[in-house]
């Protein structure tokens, strides 16, 4: 069919995008294995995303996390489809799915080998029609359908079906008239059709040409700032070029910026003594004017200037001292003057306030019946002088005489109380016409006396009718019934308690004994109120003799202490104007006289300092100086997202986006360093993959090349601290050299152009030096004596041969290992720009810059009109200009050819044009060519696919030229054909088993046909299903219910409602997700460098991503580690089905013998039999039933040439310990020997954890014991084909039954299978609890932070609760109502805890408790319309209180639950429990209010309880209520106060002046309120604000030495300052100073804040509480061995060692001590670990300390141990002949190498030179390495473990076996030395 090519550009080749509702499920894709070609069916994640995300959004998240129970709220009706695709696409064009141009290119489909044409890929798709209704469609190969299609073809066609019915109960099989035509009714197989013979043939699979082609690669768009740094030229000579960075692993370049030679003024604040001050100064001054800052720099700073700096004391400073001398005589003299007046004023002030208290109190001074004759009468005159000079003095007179008594305040509100209730007597009895006026009199009176305190009992004592009359009985006509009409209730006692108190407060005790004297009250009883009278009288005489002259004392003071101060004011101010006078002379004098340069010197402080040691003065200057010219070399790194590196496994062309590093501490870009260009000329860079940048300078003023290694940072560090700043190597030699660097080879070769000489240089010991390699090899013979013009100079990478190029391009290739020239020359191009050399270095590129000739098109019109206008020279010129174009071009010259012409020529795309800056570098698996783009900005590259020259060939089925046959039989047979291959019934779990349902759709014009080929194709499938139970003896019950219908096509109709109720069955989609995903088999382990390396998501991570030490802590790597193991689409299964019980079966054995064939029929998995054999590693698979999961684990096969044994030992270890139940299959009947060697093997790896509690937790009746004891089942296993092949599976399968199940739920699985893969990779033998415990406790720390600060797990783009890790639940946030906190407070939802920021180390808490504050202030009470401050403080105290403390509840709660099933005596378990608990105390000290005053207002401070700075309401300081004085206003807008925020008194606004608003006298000390607060033109001159208290001010006496250092508190005092005193006391109470036990937050629990204010005695701080000892354990042994990741210096690979770590003590510190009783022990009940290290491996011993047998342990990798093989020619030379000896077990070396011998020192050479006869030894003659002075042996396998110390550890078998010695040439030899 002929496609239109419009179409093609239209839809593109994927036609699944343009289908709408189309997804796909299941994708075919290539798989390289074993050097061929496999199909593998993969899960479409980018397709399953969008179908997850269209139905629930956000439900897909990655493939390891998919909301399924979200998914589940959506359901489906679903039908599968297969068959002939021409009518499934007839299908979707008849439902108006697709348009007829898609239905044409469908039909046109091809295989999936053709990309280049639009096509719908093979596979598996989901298709919704409705909202009911979706299609499950197996979309086939062209050509699976045909009878001569290949096993290939027929293999994922019978594969794709097994998923088709595994995922639909209904299936459609779509045929057209030519299938049923074709069809052959009497296809099924008869018994001659074994008889087959096949023809094979051996052809070439894959030819590969040498190929260099380019692709689109990354580009990172630059700032404006670094993209003018790019574009930097040459400036002073000096190069500033832009630097691509040659690594092979990094992606960096450099820019260089010349800063020019400046002035420059430099701050400094050194500190001198005395003695040496002058002679620094005057150094300092040399060459410089001297300036004084007259803003920064004082008087006594100046002084100190004159007097040490200057030595000009008396010429400078003699005449300011004698003008302030005078102005103090002056001062003194008028201060004596003043007081004497003031004494006279005071004694007329004291008359004036007894006169005053006579008028006041004129009823009771009569009383007295004199006036004393020490107060004398004031005449008007000084009267009217006092009110004058003292404008405030009647006011605190009429203060004073306010009488403050505690006992007569508590006469009057017992007076005003009575008065109530008797009124309240009189208006009962009165109603109730019974009243009694002398009996309520008496009541009043008999109140008012008693001494009862309590209201209520008062009240009712005297108003409750009395059992006896009493005194009642005395009144005439009292009737009793008086007492039966009063009640008072309690609320009308409280209520008159209330008006008592406010009455006795705000009436005035002038007007209350005047209403007392003129009472009409008591009317006719005067007798009473004479008694009362009488009372009072007796308190006031009381009050006037003893207190009334003592407030007349408090007045006096004050106006002395006015005086002093008034007076010091005056003398201050003009010795302030003297000083700034004389100041500026002084100033001006000294400029003058020094003025000795052109540069500047600018005193701006000088002043004194104090030490424990030393006195002297901090001189703050600033001083001008010349820089020099400065090269700035600025670093920008490049890294990649996680996401992209493994997108770059998945997708070979994925473009990765990398981006600049940027320091986030300093919100920048780039790492600069300066160099000095005087000193310095850059010569080279390069990085290695470690990050560190190989950086070459030339040293001019030493004339040595300078070699710095280091990360950037490092770099800028070091040249930033010219100290620190120390060459890696320094060499010496001439300064015309070229240098080349091999990273992969850690090679350095410098090429000496003068002398023709190169040097080569090597890294040793981890790149920790360089050491010269060949030195001084002389190439001028090479080149004919004539010293030749090299121009580059560069290594052939990932080889050890260098190339020189030539001027005229003349390139050669010189080997460094035969240290000859190639034979071949290559000639490059003569205008070469650049050479560079691919990284895999297959090829060598040479980059130019050419002109070519362009086409020219036909000019139009106008342009011919203008070239006619032209000279004909012009003319000329213009064409010749347009007919070149440039273009850049790479010429590749493949090395395996060199010498030959070039291999290819590539033209270079628009964005590469800077040829100059070109470097090839690797990103993970792809090769990029960089550059930079300086026109457009940006660091970009091209992707480079470099092909090398390879033919493979591999045996196929002889072709033959027969035109395929479509047999459609094949639609019909798929059932048979999969059945065969896969089970038919399950196994374990007959609820899996479903009934099949077939719908043959037919497309034929007669219908009346149908009903015959309805009985047709139903005799045809019985046929097919008797044959394949004859054939297979499968139990096949099911297929009884297998139904078979056939139908036109014409009359289908899917959307119907009753077909679809009849044909087809509903699905939750979460759960029929699940279904799909587990019917795919995911690898999670590979085989790699002899090591056991788990996977993520099915893909090998660069160990390099998996380093991340940073915390320094074996369980926070290994943390790390089971983090980045991922078992894809698996992960959410297992989380969905969180609670389900676990069994696990895996199936291990020899290729080819039907593992998975025997685990698919027993549990009803999906593995692929016939492409199994290019499995490798571990692949994983789950089968969910109603109780169990089943998880299936099929291991790559044993005995394989790929595996060595230790690679199979890591294989069987993990089955062994995993496996619930391990299905382990050999080829046909095994003999005894085949057996043994089995169950060695399994001893070999189970002996590395034997004495692990996860695995011998069973006793005697687990696996391993059972193996260990002659109780593993051995089953003679039937052939195929039988019915005793089923009969013995289902025995297995009663064994599985039986089986306990070994994990409990899934989560718990999935953290153990993870925790021993990761083990396992870093070769981990210790206990498996333990580090599940070090796992668990790690992670909990690293989430701690967020916990405590968030109340969640994680806080990002995903935002996760905190959870039970060991049941998936999430820890209760309740809800709460804020009246349940607060009293008086609406019914309001408090919100929920998590999410709420509670700590953030880089916030202050000002702005941490904003948000909270701000909800507090809207929702719960307003501090502005508050105008109980203290009540506000209280509420928002409390509200955070319970914020806080709910936190810590739910933190503690999640590390209670995360914690539960782990031992709690474990050392980790305490130590980080108290360590959190240490977080939570930080939290509530921080969350601790100070409660405070604030510095600017009145309000308390609400910032932490700890801080540092001054006190702040976090306010605005501003009052905010009205202005007290309305009616002045006029009723308009009531202005607010003007004063701070919490004054005292009244408010008062500054619209309108109310009050005198004169500056407070006392403005300057803390607690005023600024303005007087008198009336307007007050007579007196003492101007006084509204606070009646002002403070001192002072800093607090509280000051001390602690254990932490002195301690000053930093609060002011606030006694008055009035107020003499000597001590200060501010506000706070408590003692402030920390507990003095280290890493202690709390506080000192004394509530004395003077408590360690005892003289010379030392006060310990402790707060009370139980503490953690912080110590080291002191025990003899190590107290824990870890392992931790150490790079080697081959490559990436990370090796694993064990260490040592000293445990912290675990014993408490009891409380108020500062230790505790006994040694440090980490704990008392555990043993320690011998201190000994297997010497080869290094690995701890597992005894304890002070065993008395051999050393022993289970050994790790041995670095060292190699085999050799020893020259013919020279008996002292050796050369390896192994690779896997990194890599390699102590345990395994001598296994792999069989009967051998090592190499040892020797220990007595006399004895053994003399002696023959000594059987496990030889003494060897020559001299070998390493250190050959050292005389050596060959020894037996048994001495040699023997020296060792440690125990054996090869099996009884082996060692008798390693047993013979022989001593002759062709012996295995071991090598080990140090």
């Amino acid at each position: 069919m002929n496609i239109d090519s419009n179409a093609q550009i239209r839809y593109g080749n994927d036609l699944s995008e343009y289908i709408p509702r189309l997804y796909r499920l299941l994708d075919l894709c290539k798989d390289d294995c074993l050097n061929h070609l496999a199909n593998k069916i993969i899960i479409s994640k980018d397709s399953l995303k969008k179908l997850c995300n269209d139905i629930a959004p956000l439900s897909f998240k990655s493939i390891s996390e998919i909301d399924y129970t979200k998914l589940n709220s959506t359901s489906f009706r679903l039908i599968g489809c297969y068959g002939n695709h021409i009518l499934i696409a007839k299908l979707l064009l008849n439902g108006d799915i697709i348009n007829q141009q898609l239905y044409d290119l469908l039909n046109a489909s091809v295989s999936m080998n053709n990309t280049n044409t639009p096509s719908l890929r093979p596979g598996i798709y989901l298709l919704i029609v409705n909202t009911d209704l979706a299609l499950v469609i197996h979309w086939p190969e062209i050509g699976c359908y045909e009878e001569g299609a290949s096993s290939k073809l027929k293999k994922n066609m019978i594969n794709l079906h097994r998923y088709l019915t595994k995922l639909t109960d209904h299936q459609l099989c779509f045929m057209n008239d030519k299938d049923l035509e074709s069809f052959d009714w009497n296809h099924l197989k008869s018994d001659d059709d074994d008889d087959i013979c096949y023809e094979f043939e051996v052809k070439k699979t894959q030819e590969e040409r040498e190929d260099f082609k380019i692709y689109p690669g990354f580009e990172v768009n630059l700032s404006d700032k670094i993209t003018t740094e790019i574009n930097n030229n040459i400036q002073d000579d000096i190069p500033l070029y832009p630097i691509v960075v040659e690594s092979a692993t990094n992606q960096s370049f450099v820019t260089r910026h010349l800063i020019k030679t400046a002035s420059q003024l430099r701050s400094a604040a050194p500190i001198f003594t005395a003695f040496d001050f002058q002679r620094e100064l005057q150094t300092r001054l040399k060459g410089r004017k001297l300036h004084i800052n007259r803003e920064t720099m004082n008087i006594k700073s100046l002084e100190i200037l004159i007097k040490h700096g200057l030595k000009m004391e008396d010429e400078l400073l003699g005449p300011l001292r004698n003008v302030i001398a005078a102005a103090k005589m002056k001062y003194d003299k008028r201060k004596d003057q003043e007081k004497d007046e003031i004494n006279k004023d005071i004694e007329i002030i004291s008359n004036l306030a007894w006169k005053k208290l006579r008028d006041s109190y004129r009823p009771f001074e009569e009383l007295l019946g004199q006036e004393s004759s020490e107060h004398k009468n004031i005449n008007d005159e000084d009267l009217e002088r006092i009110r004058r000079k003292y404008p405030d003095m009647e006011a605190q007179i009429d203060n004073k005489i306010a009488i403050n008594s505690k006992a007569w305040y508590k006469l009057k509100r017992r007076y005003a109380l009575t008065s109530i209730i008797v009124i309240d007597i009189f208006k009962m009895t009165q109603n109730a016409g019974k009243s009694h006026e002398e009996a309520t009199i008496e009541i009043f009176y008999n109140m008012f006396v008693d001494k009862e305190t309590d209201p209520h009992k008062l009240v009712e004592k005297h108003t409750e009718k009395p059992r006896s009359s009493g005194v009642f009985s005395r009144i005439p006509n009292f009737n009793s019934a008086f007492w039966d009409v009063i009640t008072f209730s309690s609320m009308s006692i409280n209520r008159a308690c209330d008006e008592s108190i406010k009455i006795s407060r705000t009436m005035s005790d002038i007007k209350f004994v005047q209403d007392l004297a003129n009472s009409p009250f008591f009317g006719k009883f005067n007798d009473i109120k004479q008694k009362i009278l009488g009372i009072f009288f007796e308190e006031y005489q009381t009050w006037r003799k003893n207190t009334f002259p003592d407030n007349i004392k408090e007045i006096l003071p004050r106006f002395y202490k006015q005086l002093s101060k008034r007076l010091t004011e005056e003398f201050e101010q003009e010795k302030l104007e003297i000083e700034d006078f004389e100041f500026d002379r002084i100033c001006n004098f000294i400029e003058e006289k020094y003025q000795d340069g052109p540069m500047l010197l600018n005193i701006r402080n000088i002043s004194a300092s104090e030490s424990m040691f030393s006195n002297g003065y901090r001189f703050h200057y600033e001083i001008e100086t010349t820089q020099p010219n400065q090269l700035q070399i600025t670093i920008y790194e490049t890294s990649l997202e996680q996401a992209d590196t493994l997108q770059l496994q998945e997708e070979e062309f994925h473009v990765p986006n990398p981006t600049l590093l940027s320091h986030y501490s300093r919100g920048q870009y780039g790492t600069s360093f300066y160099l000095d260009t005087q000193v310095y000329d850059f010569r080279k860079i390069s990085q290695f993959d470690n990050r560190k940048f190989l950086l070459v300078l030339w040293n001019k003023k030493a004339s040595k090349t300078e070699i710095f290694f280091d990360t950037a940072q490092k770099l800028a560090q070091n040249f930033k601290q010219s100290y620190s700043n120390r060459p890696f190597k320094t060499l010496n030699m001439d300064e015309n050299y070229f240098i080349a660097v091999n990273e992969s080879k850690e090679l350095i070769a410098i090429f000496d152009t003068r002398r023709v000489v190169l040097y080569v240089f090597s890294f040793n010991d981890g790149q920790a030096s360089l050491y010269a390699r060949n030195s001084n090899i002389q190439l001028l013979q090479w080149y004919s004596g004539t010293v030749p013009d090299i121009q580059y100079f560069l290594f052939i990478q990932d080889t050890e041969e260098l190339c020189f190029v030539e001027k005229g391009g003349r390139a050669r290739i010189f080997n460094l290992i035969n240290l000859q020239f190639r034979p071949a020359v290559c000639n490059l191009p003569p205008n070469t720009v650049n050479v560079l050399s691919s990284p895999d270095g297959s090829c060598i590129v040479a980059f130019v810059k050419e002109k070519i000739k362009v086409e020219n098109s036909t000019n139009d019109e106008n342009e011919n009109d203008e070239e006619d206008d032209l000279t004909d020279d012009e003319q000329g010129s213009t064409n010749r200009e347009s007919d070149l174009k440039e273009i850049c071009r790479a010429y590749v010259y493949f090395c395996a050819n060199f010498g030959g012409s070039v291999s290819k020529v590539i033209d270079l795309p628009p964005t590469i044009q800077s040829l100059e800056y070109l470097q090839f570098t690797c990103i993970k698996l792809q090769t990029h060519l960089m550059s930079l783009d300086l026109e457009n900005g940006c660091f970009n590259s091209i992707i480079v696919k470099i092909t090398n020259e390879k033919v493979q060939y591999h045996f196929q089925e002889q072709s033959k030229d027969i035109k395929p046959v479509i047999k459609p039989n094949i639609l019909i047979d798929a059932y048979g054909l999969m059945f065969e291959k896969y089970p038919i019934e399950n196994c374990i779990d007959s609820e899996q088993n479903s009934s099949l349902s077939l719908k043959i759709v037919i497309d034929i014009d007669e219908n009346n046909e149908i009903e015959k080929y309805g009985k047709k194709f139903e005799e045809y499938i019985t046929k097919i299903f008797e044959n394949l139970k004859h054939s297979t003896k499968k139990p096949a019950e099911i297929l009884k219910k297998f139904s078979t219908s056939v139908i036109a096509f014409q009359e289908l109709d899917i959307e119907n409602t009753k077909y679809q109720k009849e044909f087809s069955s509903q699905y939750k989609l979460g759960e029929w997700i699940i279904q799909l995903c587990c019917l795919i088999p995911i690898q999670i382990a590979k085989m790699r460098n002899n090591l056991f390396q788990p996977l993520k998501d099915g893909l090998l991570l660069d160990e390099s991503d998996q380093v991340e030490l940073d915390n320094n802590s074996y369980s926070f790597y290994l943390d790390g580690i089971v983090k980045n193991i991922s078992f894809g689409w698996y992960e959410g299964v297992f989380k969905y089905f969180g609670n389900k019980k676990i069994k696990i079966v895996s199936s291990m054995g020899e290729q080819s013998c039907g593992k998975s064939f025997m685990l698919n029929h027993l549990i009803g998995t999906t593995f692929d039999a016939s492409a199994m054999n290019c499995t490798e590693g571990v692949w994983m698979s789950l089968v969910n039933t109603k109780e169990y999961i089943y998880v299936a684990f099929y291991f790559e096969s044993l005995k394989s040439y790929k595996r060595t044994p230790q690679e199979e030992l890591f294989l069987i270890l993990f089955n062994t310990l995993v496996s619930n139940l391990i299905l382990f299959k050999v080829e046909n009947q095994p003999d005894v020997k085949i057996l043994l060697s089995m169950m060695q093997r399994f001893q070999d790896g189970v002996v590395l954890f034997e004495s692990d509690s996860k695995i011998s937790q069973e006793g005697e009746d687990n696996f391993i014991s059972k193996m260990y004891r002659g109780k593993v089942d051995f089953i003679p296993w039937p052939i195929f084909n039988n019915d005793a092949w089923f009969k013995a599976l289902s025995i297995v399968n009663k064994k599985l039954e039986k089986q306990e199940v070994k994990y409990e739920n899934a989560i718990t699985f999935l953290q153990n299978l993870k925790v021993i893969m990761a083990k396992l990779k870093i070769c981990d033998w210790s206990s498996l609890d333990e580090s599940l415990i070090q796992i668990r406790i790690a992670r909990l720390e690293r989430l701690l932070t967020i916990a405590i600060s968030y109340g969640l797990e994680q806080k990002d783009s995903v935002t996760k609760q905190l959870l039970d890790h060991d049941t998936g639940k999430p820890i209760d946030d309740p809800t709460v109502n804020l009246s349940d906190i607060l009293d008086d407070v609406e019914s309001i939802e408090l919100l929920p805890d998590a999410n709420i920021l509670l700590y953030d180390e880089h916030e202050s808490f000002a702005q941490l408790s904003e948000d909270l504050r701000d909800h507090f202030e809207e929702i719960v009470q307003s501090r502005e319309e508050m105008s109980d401050e203290s009540k506000w403080f209280e509420n928002y105290a409390k509200f955070l209180n319970y914020i806080v403390e709910r936190r810590i509840s739910r933190v503690r709660k999640w590390y209670a639950q995360n914690t539960a099933k782990l031992p709690q005596d474990n050392n980790n378990v305490i130590n980080r429990k108290y360590e959190m608990e240490q977080r939570l105390d930080k939290l509530i000290l921080l969350w601790t209010l100070c409660g405070l005053t604030c510095h600017q207002c009145h309000l308390k401070c609400i910032k932490s309880f700890n801080h540092e700075e001054d006190h702040d309401c976090l306010t605005n300081h501003k009052c905010n209520f009205p202005c007290h004085f309305v009616e002045a206003h006029n009723k308009k807008l009531i202005q607010k106060c003007n004063y701070k925020s919490g004054h005292e008194g009244k408010h008062v606004c500054k619209k309108i002046k109310h009050l005198c608003s004169e500056p407070c006298n006392l403005i300057d000390k803390r607690n005023c309120q600024k303005i007087c607060s008198k009336e307007i033109g007050h007579p007196d001159g003492e101007h006084l604000c509204q606070s009646t208290r002002h403070y001192c001010e002072e800093n607090c006496s509280l000051s001390t030495r602690t254990v932490n250092g002195d301690y000053h508190c930093p609060n002011k005092c606030i006694k008055p300052c009035e107020e003499p005193h000597d001590s200060h006391r501010c506000e706070s109470e408590t003692c402030p100073i920390q507990c003095s036990i280290p890493n202690c937050q709390r506080k000192c629990q004394s509530n004395d804040h003077f408590h360690s204010y005892s003289g010379f005695l030392q006060v310990d701080h402790f707060c009370g509480n139980e503490h953690q000892c912080h110590e080291l354990c002191e025990d003899v042994g190590v107290c824990k061995v870890v392992i931790e990741p150490k790079k080697q210096p081959q490559g990436t690979l990370i090796k694993y060692v064990q260490l040592s770590e000293r445990l912290r003590c675990s014993k408490k510190i009891p409380p108020n001590e500062s230790k505790h009783i006994g040694k440090h022990t980490h704990n008392e009940n555990e043993f320690h670990f011998c201190e000994a290290q297997c010497q080869f491996c290094g690995y701890f011993c597992t005894l304890p300390y002070g065993h008395k047998q051999l050393h022993n342990t289970k050994h790790g990798i041995d670095g060292n141990m190699t085999q050799i093989k020893f020259s013919e020619d020279n008996a002292s030379e050796y050369t390896s002949v192994d690779s896997q000896g990194t890599f390699t077990l102590c345990n395994m070396h001598c296994k792999n190498l069989g009967r051998h011998r090592h190499v040892g020192y020797c220990q007595n050479e006399e004895i053994c030179k003399s002696r023959n006869d000594i059987h496990d030894l030889k003494h060897i003659n020559e001299q070998i390495q390493p250190n050959p002075d050292r005389p050596k042996d060959f020894i037996s396998h048994k001495i040699f473990w023997k020296r060792t110390g440690f125990k054996d550890p090869y099996s009884y078998q082996e060692k008798q076996d390693f047993t013979e010695f022989d001593n002759d040439e062709h012996t295995i030899t071991c090598l080990n030395l140090k």
